[in-house]
């Protein structure tokens, strides 16, 4: 069919605007299969019947295929809002995540020529109802196009205005990088088109709605793969030609020559039929492109070869991204974004760090980092796991992204890859679980190249800048639990259970996607798993059984495990975490953590404790130097570093804990310092108890201190009773200990009046003070005056 004059007068004039249906991304296919890379309505929504299925909602699944199996018409939109209400609102965005956030090194090359003709149309603006990235895969690397979600009224504004820069690509229906705004059922059309449902006030899409009537009243559109099968978008042509009467440029729309009759909008689109999909629709378009351009004669493409170029864009990301799922991490998103793009250069470039213990989510803030930021790197986005074989992957990459033709040489391969990855700019390079520098040093970009690199490590890497990743507070890991577990909380005592993981979890997000995963997949109540998470941690999170986005951090044990390089840079850092393991869960000032360490100078401790803190496995008390080990993190070195193996070192702890806790405890002064580090006393009389149990009665008798400088001496009268039971009991030989219970008992008795027993135990304290230390020592002084007070 030839071309209306009226047609090619508009693409001379560049008042064309193509409008891109489905039919456009269906003609893209799959580089290893040959098939579509794309369903078509009626695909999606079959894919859906099957994935409702296997989410046991047969009902659901029941409806949508009998509204897909209708006889005059099949209703894909109410088959679609069936589809989402049966999946629920979390299923069914991951299910369309699946279906259209598909990576560009998927789409065999050829098979984008359709796409890359729609560009030559000689319009800055392309319009399309699809979800999905061909019209931008279509374009050349070196061109970036702005990407407009169904609501961008700044850049539509500037588009009426004459003032677009670079080209852009308008998803009228939304995009697949913001799925749950996409427009599929009829719900979601009523917020786009006012002839679909009522609306009282005006929507966040009323600028788009004003832009689209704007352009079709003012310039001409070409549908392009779109069977205008779509009724809401049909009262819009209609609306304007009822406003204009004709004043206004038709549409045209390419039609294949056997569907032309059943076109229901022949009133409102001129039609242009082509013989066959395929060839002839490729030919057609390219011939009106070739108007576009001024081109006197149309020559037919000649046939497309596979090409390989390194310069061809690639986005080699592994897992999937969280987006909207993503809690509490926009900060660190946008410091990265902000240190990358201002931030201070190191001597390899612009580098920056996710770094810190496992489990704080590291590789899945660069996973969300790759994919927001996608569009800003026009050269492309490169993912390598810093601790596998890197040569391999790059030579796999080299082939996938049809950097080079598979058939060559192994070496040349990878020459390639390598020459892209150190000598390209304006891409992001991502090094994933960083150990030893030394593994990416022969990769990092050479000095006239300026790419983005971000890596993940769980120790300090001193060439990239750290961006601050902090463990969830207790707000939010509620809301992460919550949002894993995908259940309703029923009462007061769920809410309270469900708080307790929370915190018990100490803000770890691996931990709680974990925990929340438990809860989804277990029928179990929230009180029985916190119950599980005290008492048995490793059960709690079923190791190898339960998945995370990252899916190589699922045994939370395994990625809690502190690296030795960590150790061989900062030895005393592992004396710290090992003291604090084993010691109570309350923050430890610096002046006992050195006395237990038998370091007499603080500032030798000053680089391990930052670098603790920095790698989050240690947390520092604000506004104080005092530090305490991550729950988790403790809780898993418990079983690396077992007392059983270590005595002698329980020996001498409990040694320098009790003469800590003894220089002070007599000092009213001191009460505040002992009371804050009781806790550590407590707990190391536990490990005493099995392990160094000469200690035992000692620890305790130190714990009667703090009551006895509160007046609460009954209170204290248990505690040194308890300690002389265990002393006796224990057959231990520490006379001067023994001394010391007699006498703080007798003490006891005259404080509560019974001075009889008062003066007994003095009397003994007295006799053995004497033998062992002298008349004129002061501890048998003050045994000669509590004497006198009895008496007295």
């Amino acid at each position: 069919m030839s071309i209306p004059k009226a047609l090619q007068d508009s693409l001379r004039a560049g008042n064309v605007i193509p409008f891109v249906g489905a039919g456009v991304s269906m003609s893209v296919l799959n580089d290893e299969t040959g098939e579509r890379l794309f369903p078509s309505w009626r695909g999606l929504l079959e894919r859906a019947v099957k994935r409702l299925k296997e989410e046991d909602r047969e009902r659901y699944a029941n409806a949508v295929r009998a509204l897909l199996d209708l006889d005059d018409k099949p209703d894909y939109l109410e088959a679609a809002r069936r589809a989402r209400a049966g999946l629920g609102e979390a299923i069914w965005f991951k299910f369309l995540k699946e279906q259209f956030d598909i990576p560009r090194e998927r789409a065999r090359t050829e098979s984008l020529s359709l796409a890359e003709a729609v560009w030559k149309l000689n319009s800055q603006l392309v319009i399309t109802t699809n979800y999905d990235d061909v019209l931008r895969w279509a374009l050349p690397a070196h061109i970036y196009p702005e990407v407009w979600d169904i609501e961008a009224p700044a850049e539509m504004s500037a588009f009426l205005r004459g003032e677009m820069k670079r080209p852009a690509i308008w998803h009228l229906h939304g995009h697949i990088h913001n799925a749950s705004k996409m427009i599929l059922a009829p719900d979601d059309y009523g917020l786009l088109y006012p002839e679909a449902k009522e609306r009282e006030s005006k929507t966040s899409y009323d600028a788009a709605l004003e832009t689209l009537r704007s352009l079709l009243a003012s310039r001409t559109f070409l549908f392009i793969g779109f069977s205008l099968d779509d009724t809401y978008f049909g009262m819009q042509l209609e609306s304007i030609r009822k406003i204009y009467q004709g004043a206004n440029s038709s549409p045209y729309v390419l039609v294949h020559k056997n569907l032309a009759r059943d076109i229901s909008l022949k009133d409102e689109v001129k039609v242009i039929t082509f013989e066959d999909f395929g060839e002839s629709l490729l030919e057609l378009v390219s011939e009106l492109g070739a108007i576009a351009n001024g081109e006197k004669t149309v020559v037919p493409p000649p046939p497309r070869v596979a090409d390989y170029d390194p310069r061809k864009y690639v986005f080699s990301v592994p897992f999937r991204e969280k987006g909207d799922q993503v809690i509490g991490r926009e900060a660190s998103l946008q410091a990265v974004r902000k240190q990358l793009t201002e931030g201070r250069r190191t001597s390899i470039g612009q580098a920056a760090a996710f770094q810190g213990l496992g489990g704080l989510g590291k590789t899945q803030l660069a996973v969300e980092y790759a994919y927001r930021f996608k569009d800003t790197y026009p050269n492309g986005v490169i993912w390598l796991n810093a601790d596998q074989d890197i040569d391999a992957q790059l030579t796999e990459l080299a082939e996938r992204a049809r950097w080079i033709a598979p058939a060559s040489e192994h070496k040349y391969k990878l020459d390639i890859a390598r020459h892209r990855l150190r000598t390209y700019s304006d891409c992001l390079i991502i090094f994933d679980n960083l150990e030893n520098p030394q593994a990416i040093a022969d990769y990092l970009p050479e000095p006239q190249a300026n790419p983005h690199i971000l890596v993940t490590s769980r120790i300090d890497q001193p060439d990239f800048n750290p961006v601050p990743l902090d463990p969830l507070d207790e707000v939010l890991s509620f809301e992460l639990l919550l949002q894993e577990a995908g259940r309703e909380l029923v009462g007061d005592e769920e809410e309270k259970a469900a708080h307790e993981i929370a915190i018990a979890l100490d803000g770890l997000p691996l931990a709680l996607e974990l925990a929340g995963a438990f809860l989804r997949n277990r029928p179990v109540s929230w009180q029985k798993y916190r119950d599980l998470l005290r008492h048995n941690l490793k059960a709690a999170f079923l190791p190898g059984k339960l998945s995370t986005f990252t899916k190589h951090e699922t045994d939370l044990y395994s990625t809690l495990k502190i690296s030795d390089e960590i150790f061989k840079e900062e030895p005393k850092l592992k004396e710290i975490l090992d003291l604090l393991t084993w010691s109570g869960t309350a923050p430890m000032g610096q002046d006992l953590m050195c006395a237990l360490l038998n370091i007499e100078d603080p500032i030798e401790l000053t680089s391990a404790l930052g670098l603790g803190t920095a790698l989050h496995l240690l947390q520092q008390t604000p506004g104080a130097e005092s530090y305490s080990i991550h729950r988790l993190v403790g809780k898993v070195r418990r079983e690396e570093i077992p007392l059983q193996a270590r005595q002698d070192w329980v020996d001498d702890i409990c040694q320098r804990i009790g003469d800590w806790f003894e220089e002070r405890r007599e000092e009213f002064s001191e009460l505040l310092r002992f009371e804050a580090e009781i806790d550590h006393l407590q707990a190391w009389q536990g490990n005493a108890r099995q392990y160094a149990p000469r200690h035992s009665s000692r620890l305790i008798w130190l714990q009667a201190y703090p009551s006895y400088h509160h007046g609460h001496y009954q209170e204290t009268k248990k505690w040194v009773e308890k300690a002389l039971e265990l002393f006796e009991k224990e057959h231990e030989s520490d006379i001067k200990l023994k001394a010391h219970l007699f006498n703080d008992l007798g003490f006891c008795y005259g404080a509560m009046g019974d001075y009889k027993r008062n003066l007994e135990y003095a009397e003994k304290a007295l006799e053995i003070r004497q033998e062992l230390l002298g008349e004129r020592h002061p501890d048998t002084a003050s045994s000669f005056n509590n004497i006198g007070n009895a008496y007295g």
